[in-house]
Order: structure tokens, then sequence, then C-alpha cells
């Protein structure tokens, strides 16, 4: 029998063939998402025309560069059509990034179905949703996740060259969304121990590169502070007029939000409708307990410092950010919560087959009843609400 001739390129060639058509898949899909988010509603709001304005030149960016990431992607995709549905792409591409973060950090603290599920819960819900399609810097405030996973990765990676630098550099562009000063000021106090051990095992040389860059990437904030300090007001949030009184309705309004009722915001949201729906409030409290029981490891200490910042920010009067902010760190609560199910039930069942797939299907059940409640929520009541048509009343074409 005649042998036939392999060339040992063939397997990588078809892992590379399928490593790529799974990447063009998962493009695609999201396209088609991008797509049909930045046609709904049909109509711009004000906030987002006022948005697309203040990124319509580089003078503009320069004069007040607080978010100037989302500005320069905003004034690149615009100068190709001045239509709001591109500013809505821009923080479709945060939301896309906030949902990879957290499936990434997921996936290393928990198990592949817990990851799954929960990622899959995040993405649909309602508030996500609406707020990666709005067309304004809000979605920025997920970054602080994005940026917290930078951390541990740092934390936990064996590169001690490249990560370090890395994190220094992203620090430096997360520097330009508004509170995040106040919230490295208390992940300093938290973990600067543990944050200053990478730079303490690693080439001098690498860290100073990465101090320089970022030091450049962060001086046209700096030097907009010392033209204008009304920027720098609005950049540590602090509101125009304190109140104790409306201080501590802030701060219960705050967790308030994800299970009672948020402060109306047609903007993102339905009447004062919680965050959380009855399947994902259950899991989310269930995820307390089970983190009651994880208080020393690195991700808890990071989800208390979330929780002081989230507080803060609500305290001063930002309370919509606040909520924003605390999403993907209240879903990484839901997958523990997840997980400590299955744990649960699988050591009942140990040996069963049946009775373990059964369980995992129970908890995915509830993860599909709350993606299928959220959607609804999102693609068939939100748009058709009074509140959210005035709104959303303005033409999507940008006039500069």
């Amino acid at each position: 029998m005649r042998r036939t001739k392999t060339n040992f390129l063939t397997p990588l060639k078809w892992v590379w063939r399928k490593q790529t058509l799974i990447g063009l898949s998962i493009f695609a899909l999201l396209f088609a998402i991008c797509l049909g988010l930045s046609g709904i509603p049909e109509g711009a709001s004000q906030q987002e025309i006022a948005t697309a304005q203040s990124a319509s030149s580089v003078s503009e960016i320069l004069k007040n560069p607080v978010n100037a990431p989302y500005k320069i992607i905003t004034f690149a995709v615009t100068k190709y059509s001045p239509t709001v549905r591109l500013v809505r792409f821009v923080s479709f591409l945060f939301y896309a990034l906030a949902c990879i973060a957290l499936f990434y950090a997921l996936r290393h603290w928990h198990t592949l179905q817990a990851s799954a599920i929960t990622t899959a819960a995040f993405a649909t819900n309602s508030v996500v949703l609406a707020t990666g399609r709005l067309g304004t810097p809000l979605i920025a405030f997920m970054g602080f996740f994005v940026f917290s996973s930078l951390i541990l990765w740092q934390l936990h990676s064996k590169s001690n060259k490249l990560v370090p630098a890395l994190v220094l550099m992203a620090a430096a562009l997360f520097l330009y969304t508004p509170g995040v000063v106040w919230f490295m000021g208390i992940l300093g106090i938290f973990y600067f121990n543990r944050i200053k051990i990478p730079y303490l095992n690693v080439r001098k040389s690498a860290v100073i590169i990465g101090a320089f860059l970022a030091v450049l990437l962060i001086s046209p904030l700096i030097m907009s502070f010392v033209r204008d300090s009304s920027y720098l007001k609005e950049w540590l949030l602090i509101p125009d007029r304190f109140s104790l009184s409306n201080i501590l309705t802030s701060l219960v309004n705050v967790p308030a939000g994800f299970i009672y009722k948020m402060p109306e915001y047609p903007l993102i949201n339905i009447s004062q409708l919680p965050v959380f729906d009855l399947s994902s409030g259950i899991l989310f409290l269930i995820g307390l307990n089970a983190y009651r029981k994880k208080v020393k490891l690195d991700r808890t200490r990071l989800m208390f410092v979330s929780v002081i910042f989230g507080f803060f920010a609500g305290a001063m009067g930002q309370v919509i950010p606040a909520i924003i902010f605390l999403l993907p760190f209240a879903y990484s609560i839901i997958a523990a919560g997840i997980e400590f199910l299955l744990d649960e039930w699988y050591s009942i069942f140990p040996r069963n087959p049946i009775a373990r797939s059964f369980g995992l299907i129970l908890v995915t059940l509830a993860g599909i009843f709350s993606i299928y409640y959220q959607t609804s929520r999102f693609f068939v009541v939100w748009p058709q609400t009074p509140e959210t048509r005035a709104e959303y009343r303005q033409s999507r074409i940008i006039n500069n």
C-alpha cells in the first residue's frame, strides 16, 4: 500500500482557517448587532448631538479633553459620515470591550458554564444594551472594569516585562474618564503593597519608558485644567451644590437602582425599573453570600474598592454613572452565585450525570429567562415609551 505523504503544515493551516472563520463570524455577528442597535430609536437625543459636536474637530477635543479617547474615535468615524449612528458605533466598541473583559475575567475566576451564562446575561441586560448604543461617553464608566482586569492580569501574570508598562499607559488613557482619579486613589490605599510588587521585579528601563509614555498621553488633559479650571470640576465629579439630604438620597439610590428602582433616566431605561430582573436579582444575593467566604482574594478586595467608589460617585450626585460603573462588578457577583448553586447541586449528586445535567439545565433556564425579559424590555418596550420618544426626537444627521 502506498503511503500518502503528509505536509506537517497542514494541521496548522486547518487551525488557522478555523480560527479565522471563528473570528470573522464573531466580527460579522457584532457588526450585525451594532447595525441593529444603532438604529434604535429612530431619532437622536440632544446629548448625542452635543457629544458629536464636542468631537467635531481636534481643537474642540483639545479644548475639553475629558473623555478624549471616546471623542477621538468619534471624530474619526463622523468624518466619514456625520451621523449619530456612527457615534453610537463608538459606544458599541466600548460595550464589546467590556463584554470581552468580563468573560475573560470570569473565566479565570469561575467555571466555563458560570462565565458563559453570566456574560450572556450581562451583554443582553436592557440598561447595558441601552448604554452600549447611547452615543455619549457614559459607556466609558464600564472601562473601570476593563482597567481592573488589567490590574489583576498584572498581579498574576508571569510576564514582568511588558504588562506593567501597558498598565501604566492604560492608566493614562483611563484617566480621561471623569472620577478615575478617585478610583485610583481608593485602589492605591487598599492595593498599593500588591500593585508595587510587579514594578519592583521588572527592569527599571521598562517602568521609565511606560511612565514617560503615560505622562505624554495625559499631558493634554493637564494642560486643559491649567487653561480652564471648570474642566477640573467636571473631571473630579464635583457637583455645583452640596446638600446633606441630597447626598444621603443619592447614596441610597445606587444600590436601590439594581433591585428596587432606578432614578428616572429615559435615555437608557423605562421609568424607574431596576437594573436586575427577578432571576438576576436572586442570583446576585446568592453571589454576595458566596463572596462572603472569599474575603482574602484579590478580586474580592477589588470588588470592595469598586463599591466604595460607586457610593462615592453616587454621593457626588452621579447616580446613573455610578450604576453603570458597578454593572460589570455586579454581574461578577452573579457569576459567583451561579457557581455556588452548581457546586451545591453537584455535591448532592456527585456521581449521577442525569441529576447533574438537570441542575445545569435549571440554572441555564434562569439565565434564559433573564435574557428573554431584558431583550424584550430593550427591543420592544423601551423604544415605544412616550418618555423615550420625547428624548429621541432630533435628526440623526450632525450639523456642526
